[in-house]
C-alpha cells in the first residue's frame, strides 16, 4: 500500500474496533509520535520499523498503553476466538522498554548477543501465552499466507524457556513459532472482524462485544 492508503486503512481500522463495540464510551486520541522519534528509535536500535507499523504508531492512541482484544481467527488449523494483548505504544520509549524484556530473557536463557535484533515486540499472544513479535528478518511483501516459514508475526512460550533449542536459527538469531502472516492480517481479523460473518455462517453465532466477553468466563 501506499503511505496515504496505509494512513487510511490505520485510521479505518482503529474506527472498525470501536464500531464493534470495543472500548465504549472511551475516546480514541491521535497520537503524538512523530516520524522523527521514530526515525531516532531506528538509529538507536539499528532496525527498519515495517511501514504499516510506522503508520500505526502515529495514527492514533488507542484507550489504554496495551489493550486486550478478541477475534476469531485460523490458529493452528482451529478456528475459533483468541484472545491478543497488543501494544498501543505513546512513546517510542515504551517500545524500548518493551525490548529490554527481551534482553533480560537473553540474560536468562544464556542467548547469543543480538539474538534479538530482529524482534519488535507488539504485545503477547493469547494475551498470556508469550511475547507476540515482529520478526524483521521476515520482510512482509514476502509473506506468504500458505507459508507459516515466512510470516512475520511470531510469538515465543514464556511457559519454556529453552529458547536456545526452539527457536535459535543458525543464522544466530531466534525466529518464533507463526502466529499471523503479518500485521495487515492482525488488523483485518482483530480490528476489521474480517471472519465474523464467516465464523457466524459456519458456527451460527454472531461474534459480538459481549460474546467476546463471556468467553472468558469458559
Amino acid at each position: 500500500m501506499l503511505s496515504q492508503e496505509e494512513k487510511i486503512y490505520v485510521e479505518q481500522a482503529c474506527l472498525k474496533l470501536k464500531e464493534r463495540g470495543w472500548f465504549p464510551g472511551e475516546k480514541f486520541n491521535l497520537s503524538t509520535i512523530t516520524e522523527q522519534e521514530i526515525a531516532g528509535f531506528e538509529q538507536q536500535h539499528q532496525v527498519t520499523l515495517p511501514s504499516l507499523y510506522r503508520t500505526f504508531l502515529t495514527s492514533f492512541a488507542l484507550p489504554q498503553k496495551s489493550i486486550h482484544i478478541c477475534a476469531t481467527i485460523y490458529d493452528m488449523g482451529d478456528f475459533g476466538p483468541l484472545w491478543l494483548r497488543f501494544d498501543c505504544p505513546r512513546t517510542m520509549k515504551d517500545i524500548s522498554e518493551q525490548m529490554e524484556i527481551l534482553q533480560e530473557i537473553r540474560d536468562f536463557c544464556g542467548l547469543p548477543e543480538g539474538c534479538f535484533r530482529n524482534l519488535i515486540p507488539i504485545g503477547d499472544w493469547g494475551a498470556g501465552w508469550g511475547p507476540l513479535c515482529i520478526d524483521l528478518s521476515k520482510p512482509e511483501e514476502m509473506v506468504d499466507g500458505d507459508d507459516e516459514d515466512t510470516w512475520s508475526l511470531v510469538w515465543f512460550d514464556h511457559e519454556d524457556f529453552d529458547w536456545d533449542e526452539q527457536y535459535l536459527g543458525e543464522d544466530g538469531l531466534l525466529h518464533g513459532q507463526a502466529a499471523l502472516p503479518s500485521l495487515k492480517v492482525l488488523l483485518d481479523w482483530y480490528f476489521y472482524g474480517e471472519l465474523e460473518n464467516k465464523y457466524e455462517q459456519e458456527e451460527g453465532v454472531k461474534p459480538t462485544y459481549e460474546w467476546y466477553q463471556d468467553t472468558l468466563k469458559l
